[in-house]
Order: C-alpha cells, then structure tokens, then sequence
C-alpha cells in the first residue's frame, strides 16, 4: 500500500455510513477509535511472518481484504471466549493456554478454532476483545494485505500505550514495523 495525499483509507474510516452500518450489525452504538496509530492501519503478512494469537483493546475490529496470497492466511478465531476486556480475565488465560500452549483445536468446554478464508473485498466484522484470533500463516510470494479499523462502544476509547507502539511503522520503510527491543 502506497500513502497518497488523498488518504483514501482514513476518509473510509470516517464515513459516518460506516459506523452507522456496522452498530446496526452489532446492535449497539459504536464509536471510532481516538488513538491515531490504532484506529485506521494496513497490514501485510508475508510467508516469512508468523502472526500471534491475540485479543484486540477495542471492543470491535473491522477488517477489509485488499489482497489475498497464493495460500494460508486464513482468519482464524475462537468466538466470544473472554467475558471481559480485562487483561487478566480468567477465561482469556484458559483459552490462551489451551489454543497457544496445549495446541487444542477444539476443548470440552465447546470453545472451537473457526477457519474463514478471506478473498480480497470482505468484510470481517468481529468482537476482537471477546474473540482470541489471528492471522494464519501465509505461503508463496504474494503478501496478504488488508485494511483494520477499529470501534469501540465508548466514545472516548484509545489504545494502551503498549498497542500504540506495536502499530509505529518505520518511516524510511513503510513495509517495515519498528520493533522496539527486538531487533
């Protein structure tokens, strides 16, 4: 993705039709993200990456596929496995164990791994603070690129300072996430 002047992305973004769409979807009033580097950002996932499971900050995360690879990447979730947004809620630990840790696909408890393989254009609209998800990896030489936005059911909602410096792109390389202490 190239950054043009018109910044096409951001003006999608503050469609108020979009928000409007999507708190009829999810039945309650959403709100845009404040946080500039976590509200409107691209990403790309090539064959090198290995995306992390994780639950989002904000309340709800709506993705657009922009382009798709030659395999893999598909978006994988497990549904409304945390009951809270706090970091320590005890559900978001035994599902983190048993996806990440214990390797399970599916559990007694009924929670199960869900597979959706986006072709560029969807829509992939969820509760990424419930939800335990992630990117899968990709093959081939062709990255998978898609837009993020980000809502929230408060108005005033922003990012942990932790989220907003894993979203700081380097400036000479817009390819190129700054990864501070791990370089």
């Amino acid at each position: 993705l190239q950054c043009t002047q018109e910044r096409r992305c951001v003006e999608l973004y503050n469609d108020k039709r979009l928000t409007i769409f999507l708190s009829a979807v999810a039945s309650r009033k959403m709100y845009q993200s404040k946080d500039e580097n976590g509200s409107v950002y691209s990403y790309r996932i090539e064959s090198h990456h290995n995306p992390p499971w994780h639950f989002d900050e904000s309340h709800y995360t709506a993705i657009i596929y922009l382009q798709s690879s030659e395999g893999g990447g598909a978006f994988e979730y497990v549904p409304w496995c945390r009951n809270t947004r706090k970091v320590d809620d005890v559900d978001g630990h035994d599902i983190i164990r048993k996806v990440v840790m214990e390797k399970q696909n599916s559990t007694t408890d009924g929670a199960v791994i869900h597979q959706i393989q986006p072709e560029p254009g969807t829509l992939l609209f969820f509760s990424g603070v419930h939800t335990f998800h992630r990117a899968a990896k990709v093959t081939g030489p062709t990255a998978r690129i898609g837009l993020v936005f980000t809502f929230s059911e408060d108005k005033d909602f922003c990012n942990s300072d932790d989220v907003k410096g894993s979203n700081e792109w380097d400036p000479a390389d817009s390819t190129r996430l700054v990864c501070h202490g791990n370089e």
